[in-house]
C-alpha cells in the first residue's frame, strides 16, 4: 500500500470487484466512521470483522501519518478473496448539509483473489454481487454511514 489511495477496480481483468476509486460500474461508495481519529475506526473495524466474520483473517496491518491501513482475506468461491481499507484522518468539507459529519473517512476495494473463465470465449465468471454484497454486510455491522447520503435513495445502497 505505497500510495496514499485505494486502487480501482480494472474490470477488463477482474469484474467481481468493488472499490471507492472506481469510475465506472465498479464503484462503491466511502464510509465515514464514527469515531474521533483513523486508529479508533480500525480498531472498531478488526474488532468488528473478528467477531463477526471469524472465517476473515487479518493479512496486513499498517500506520501511515495520514491514516490507517488494514487488509483482510476470506474464503470464497473462486479462492481467498481480498479485502483492503484506508483510513484517513480526514473529513469532507462542511457543505452545510444534514449528512455531514466529523470522523475517518474510510475507502475500500474489494475484489475476488481470482477469476474463472468459460471456455472457449474467455468470458469472465460472476460472483454474483458477492464484494458488494460483503461490504454491504460489514457497513451494516459496524454501524457506519455512506458518504454523501443525505438523500432517503442513498440509506439502502
Amino acid at each position: 500500500m505505497p500510495s496514499r489511495t485505494i486502487r480501482a477496480c480494472q474490470g477488463n481483468v477482474n469484474p467481481n470487484c468493488v472499490s471507492t476509486a472506481s469510475t465506472n460500474e465498479l464503484y462503491t461508495p466511502a464510509w465515514r466512521a464514527p469515531t474521533r481519529t483513523a486508529k479508533e475506526a480500525a480498531d472498531v473495524l478488526e474488532r468488528t470483522v473478528l467477531a463477526r466474520f471469524p472465517e476473515w483473517e487479518l493479512v496486513r496491518s499498517e500506520e501511515f501519518e495520514f491514516g490507517q491501513y488494514r487488509a483482510f482475506t476470506a474464503p470464497s468461491l473462486f479462492g481467498k478473496d481480498v479485502m483492503e481499507f484506508l483510513i484517513k484522518d480526514e473529513s469532507v468539507n462542511n457543505r452545510n448539509w444534514e449528512g455531514d459529519r466529523d470522523g475517518p473517512f474510510v475507502t475500500y476495494r474489494s475484489l475476488a483473489g481470482s477469476v474463472k473463465y468459460i471456455w472457449p470465449i474467455q468470458q469472465p465468471v460472476s460472483d454474483l454481487g458477492a464484494q458488494k454484497t460483503r461490504m454491504g454486510e460489514l457497513r451494516e455491522a459496524l454501524g457506519w454511514r455512506v458518504i454523501g447520503c443525505e438523500l432517503i435513495e442513498c440509506y439502502d445502497y
